[in-house]
């Protein structure tokens, strides 16, 4: 595969990151999930056969279909947009990773031996996942921090190594976070006054 086809999914990793930051309506930030866990795939398929890459892609989408299941079962209203000078923070804050991502990706890569896009987009995910944890309290964000974060961990663990166990464990730890951000859900629901 050519050297430049792996900046397409560097492409969709920084803007699924940024924009789980700057916008608060659920079914986007589903979506922009979906598209980071087909850029984990990309990069994965790179080391791993394709059947076993196929793992993260199908659990990514398992736990984004829990999520929209769970919002949408729990009647959670979305919630409102935040204000220009939140959005200019998290803006601000998803840059500053960014930066922080390209810069230390080369000294990264003479410890772990990965290709430069997936050793920046593992960093932007890891990063862009504490930075949205960081920033929030909200069930369904803290649930997609986490999702991110477990992913970009996911791009750099499986250039080190390739199993078929480990793909089944953090398949089920990926599903599992899911499985933990909908009980969140339902019980924020639940507290709600009617």
């Amino acid at each position: 595969m050519a050297a430049w086809t792996n900046f397409i999914p560097l492409v969709l990793v920084i803007a699924g990151s940024l924009s789980l930051l700057w916008t608060n309506k659920w079914r986007y930030n589903i979506a922009a999930i979906a598209l980071q866990y087909l850029a984990v795939f990309w990069f994965v398929s790179q080391v791993w056969p394709i059947g076993l890459a196929a793992i993260k892609l199908v659990a990514g989408w398992m736990a984004g279909a829990v999520l929209a299941a769970s919002v949408t079962a729990s009647g959670s209203p979305e919630l409102d947009p935040p204000a220009i000078s939140a959005r200019i923070f998290r803006a601000a804050g998803g840059v500053f990773v960014l930066i922080l991502a390209f810069s230390v990706a080369p000294a990264t890569m003479d410890w772990i031996p990965v290709h430069s896009a997936a050793m920046i987009s593992s960093l932007v995910l890891i990063g862009m996942g504490l930075l949205q944890l960081s920033m929030t309290k909200d069930s369904l964000r803290v649930t997609l921090g986490l999702l991110m974060t477990l992913s970009g961990f996911e791009i750099i663990y499986a250039a080190a190594v390739t199993s078929v166990l480990l793909a089944g464990l953090l398949a089920l730890v990926t599903i599992g976070v899911s499985l933990t951000g909908a009980y969140w859900l339902s019980l924020t629901a639940a507290e709600e006054p009617v």
